[in-house]
């Protein structure tokens, strides 16, 4: 009776610990994932990494400039690890394309208005055939190949004010990012984050970021998150007005599964107001407020095994360095691990971040403000 016994009670005493970290439950038909402060140990999976750098991108390199790489935006690697650099204010070609190694291949996608050309560039994807998709901001959608010759474009003006960002799906349609400003209604600007089919028609509406607008009367925090990502087969959205709750929709826009959190809040620091009062203009910084404390994350990016990086506002091990929660594709918070990612927040919004291939790549900004990205191999452990 004893061996029995002590078994049920190891049976019991396990459920409770599983218990104390993750919990599932239904919610209107949809399974929640409840993370608690503490990581959940999954048996035979790894919950953390080792990073050794392999080679950086450096703008401030006399070799990187001379190619016409002075500035760094948007990125992105292909299925053989080629990277794919945007140069914001390249008066010539636009994207730079690196091999695996770091060496400089070529440059494409000129400046300018014609086919072919852009003028204003926001956003760059690689699609599941290696093609080069560049938005340019509320105007049109180019693709090239991979050797860096035009396919095609779309102009958006006929369509639907389109243009922060244009991500392509494996089903053939679209994860949008959009724009509606209004001086004039309740909501100044609004960033619909929107599924469309292949002609760039609206098939459902997942989630927006809604501003209130100031000019008629409305307080305005200096703080807001929204939040979007892309794995194979789901979409993760976070919004701040559910906290630390990041739902996941699967590729046909339905909701599949809820993932919360605990955590812990870290006070708004005298750094942000003051970096942040510098971009408003007087009527705005009257209307504006300042919480306590940050959202409950800054944004987040995908690993290409369904790993989810939520990027905290916890400081890290080293300078620059900010604590991000890792879960599994189960929704499951296995670990945390400080990296110096660079995001701009309050001027640009994205998080330049990705998991190729088990190979980190981040864009990162050194004190004197020239952009870098950095390459690490990873190794999970």
């Amino acid at each position: 009776m004893i061996l029995p016994l002590i078994l049920i009670l190891c049976f019991m005493v396990s459920c409770q610990d599983e218990e104390a970290t993750v919990k599932r439950i239904m919610e209107d038909g949809v399974e929640v994932i409840i993370n608690h402060l503490e990581p959940h140990i999954v048996k035979g999976e790894p919950s953390t990494f080792h990073i050794e750098k392999e080679f950086v991108i450096d703008t401030e390199m006399d070799e990187i400039a001379s190619l016409g790489l002075t500035d760094m935006g948007a990125f992105d690697v292909d299925s053989k690890g080629n990277i794919y650099l945007v140069n914001l204010k390249s008066s010539e070609n636009i994207i730079f394309k690196f091999d695996r190694d770091g060496n400089f291949v070529r440059s494409f996608c000129r400046k300018g208005q014609g086919p072919g050309e852009l003028q204003m560039t926001a956003y760059l994807r690689i699609n599941s055939q290696d093609e080069i998709m560049i938005t340019e901001l509320y105007n049109k959608l180019l693709v090239f190949n991979a050797d860096g010759d035009f396919i095609n474009e779309t102009r958006f003006s006929a369509l639907v004010t389109i243009g922060l960002a244009v991500i392509p799906i494996n089903n053939s349609n679209y994860l949008i990012l959009w724009g509606v400003n209004d001086p004039s209604a309740e909501f100044l600007f609004q960033r619909p984050l929107s599924l469309f089919s292949s002609e760039f028609e609206e098939i459902k509406r997942l989630d927006s970021l809604k501003v209130p607008n100031y000019l008629r009367g409305k307080r305005v925090s200096a703080t807001y998150l929204f939040a979007f990502s892309l794995s194979k087969e789901h979409i993760f959205v976070g919004n701040d007005n559910r906290g630390y709750e990041i739902w996941v929709y699967d590729l046909e826009g339905n909701l599949a599964r809820k993932i919360r959190k605990e955590y812990k809040k870290v006070p708004l620091t005298k750094e942000y107001i003051e970096e942040y009062m510098k971009v408003l203009d007087s009527q705005r910084k009257e209307m504006t407020d300042f919480p306590e404390s940050f959202p409950p994350y800054q944004a987040f990016f995908m690993g290409d095994k369904g790993q989810l990086f939520v990027m905290t506002y916890e400081k890290g091990e080293d300078s620059g360095e900010y604590v991000f929660d890792i879960f599994n594709e189960d929704g499951l918070f296995i670990g945390r691990k400080s990296l110096r990612v660079f995001f701009d927040f309050i001027n640009e919004g994205f998080l330049w971040a990705t998991v190729k291939q088990n190979h980190l790549y981040c864009r990162d900004e050194k004190e004197n403000g020239f952009k870098k990205l950095v390459v690490y191999k990873m190794t999970w452990e």
